[in-house]
């Protein structure tokens, strides 16, 4: 059973819905957030004198009328607020720095091998130093820092639940150890539901509340959004679509299975199985390199790439119907764009014919996981997940939080 929301969740979720609002039309009236948000009028000018005495909206002119006096414009003021966003994975640390319209003010990238716990946060630290001062700007300028790495994660606490592809880091809870040392809120998820947010909010999946994202890099995550929120199931596990089965030749799996998706389809997969044909220092350029020349070895595993990826997507499409998948990562665009063409031919093949056609594009965002991170630290901050209006209530005693 579901419980009312007092005053205060419906206040800090409207003041979620004007923000996105804003952002969504560049500039628009408080008329006009009336009508798109179904909000009263005194209710969007009370959030929104808010906004401007905060220094988050600002007025951007006036809107000519034949009634009256010309409504003013609002828009989403840039300097208004700063957030970090930071990309672990097990091969290398990737940072950008945003500002509240979206704006990369600064990036870092640091290579490394399956760094520790102790190695990675002291560099992840000197990481958002360096955006910081690239900026010009200071740690309390920040709105939050978000970190988007391997998962699972638990969603309530943080902590990292026996990441396969981060070996060594079960129980470690980068949110705290980062507050700790900067006293900014800091925000963890997964990488592929970070890019998926970020595809979201400023990239291909704009248009769209339900999306699924598949994220293409040392590992292969999947990153769910339903109505505009992430779904993380029970514990924090949803959508690991790189550990769904996949084939039939007995690979074995770091997560402690046996041929998953990402052991035919992550880049040390495609470079391992290139390998005889391509030659044993094999790198990404050379495979696209490889594929410019037509080299049949690039295209048949391309092929049987696309065809296992294709069985999974159908499988996403039956079980969640998402408006749109969306395909991103580290893959270089030559290469994802040809895997990308392949699989949208497959998936007609394996997809259920009751339902619509799946529409497959490809990730519009660089720094997909980092900008997404930040992302949820900017938004986040201001304005929380509608999480905050779910209250569970038990029989026969009060209302809790879902989590």
């Amino acid at each position: 059973m579901l419980s009312g929301t007092n005053v205060e969740y419906a206040h800090q979720y409207n003041k979620r819905i004007i923000l996105e609002t804003i952002r969504q039309h560049d500039t628009i009236s408080k008329a006009e957030l009336s009508r798109h948000t179904g909000l009263t009028t005194q209710a969007i000018s009370n959030i929104v004198e808010r906004f401007l005495d905060a220094g988050i909206v600002e007025v951007r002119g006036k809107q000519s009328s034949r009634r009256g006096q010309p409504a003013q414009l609002l828009g989403l003021r840039a300097q208004g607020g700063y957030s970090a966003g930071l990309h672990l994975d097990r091969d290398h640390l990737t940072g950008v720095l945003l500002d509240l319209s979206g704006h990369p003010l600064a990036r870092t990238h640091l290579e490394w091998h399956v760094p520790t716990p102790d190695q990675a946060l002291p560099e992840v630290l000197r990481a958002l130093q360096a955006l910081l001062d690239h900026a010009g700007l200071e740690e309390r300028q920040l709105w939050g820092v978000g970190i988007s790495l391997p998962g699972p994660i638990e969603a309530q606490s943080g902590r990292l639940m026996s990441p396969p592809n981060l070996r060594g880091w079960n129980g470690t809870v980068p949110r705290a150890w980062l507050e700790q040392r900067t006293g900014v809120p800091v925000y963890v998820e997964t990488d592929s539901t970070a890019a998926a947010i970020g595809e979201r909010w400023f990239g291909a999946g704009r248009p769209y509340q339900n999306l699924f994202y598949i994220y293409l890099g040392m590992g292969v995550g999947g990153g769910l959004l339903a109505d505009g929120q992430p779904f993380r199931g029970a514990t924090g596990a949803a959508a690991m679509f790189g550990h769904t089965p996949a084939g039939s030749e007995q690979r074995p799996c770091p997560c402690g299975g046996t041929d998953c998706l990402e052991l035919y389809l992550s880049i040390p997969a495609l470079l391992r199985d290139l390998q005889p044909a391509l030659g044993p220092a094999l790198t990404l350029e050379d495979v696209v390199t490889s594929l410019g020349r037509g080299e049949p070895a690039v295209s048949a595993w391309l092929d049987h790439a696309a065809d296992r990826l294709a069985r999974s997507v159908a499988g996403v499409k039956a079980l969640l119907d998402p408006e749109v998948v969306i395909m991103g990562g580290r893959w270089p665009a030559p290469l994802l764009d040809a895997l990308l063409t392949r699989t949208r031919a497959a998936t007609q093949r394996y997809e259920p014919k009751i339902v619509a056609p799946t529409r497959i594009l490809a990730a519009e965002l660089s720094d997909d996981a980092a900008l997404g991170a930040a992302t949820i630290a900017l938004f986040n901050s201001v304005t929380p997940y509608t999480e905050v209006m779910m209250k569970v209530r038990h029989p026969g005693g009060p209302a809790t939080s879902p989590h």
